[in-house]
């Protein structure tokens, strides 16, 4: 189960704990999209988050390379290594950017 909370500002930041997956997935979407409405950048933290899934990598490129695209940031921070473990083997840093990466 995914729990999130909007840190609402100019840059927005986007806090996730628990799970993300084909079950969480839209809950994933419906809260990056709400919360970067109108932004031209937000942060998503994911200090809580205990798995994701190759849905969940792939919304999550997918968001990057959009948002970036219509000229809007986004920013993830505090990638726990069970997270980075998955990101490393799907290669995100080199599909979104390094700039992408807070925590470098």
């Amino acid at each position: 189960m995914l729990h999130t909370r909007i840190e609402p500002g100019e840059i927005p930041v986007i806090h996730l704990e628990g799970e993300i997956d084909l079950d969480s997935v839209e809950t994933f979407r419906w809260v990056i999209s709400d919360a970067i409405r109108g932004a031209s950048e937000a942060v998503v933290d994911f200090t809580g988050v205990t798995f994701i899934d190759s849905s969940g990598t792939g919304l999550l490129v997918r968001f990057c390379l959009d948002y970036k695209a219509q000229g809007v940031q986004l920013r993830l921070r505090n990638i726990p290594p069970v997270v980075d473990d998955v990101f490393s083997m799907l290669k995100v840093r080199a599909l979104v950017g390094d700039d992408a990466f807070l925590d470098q």
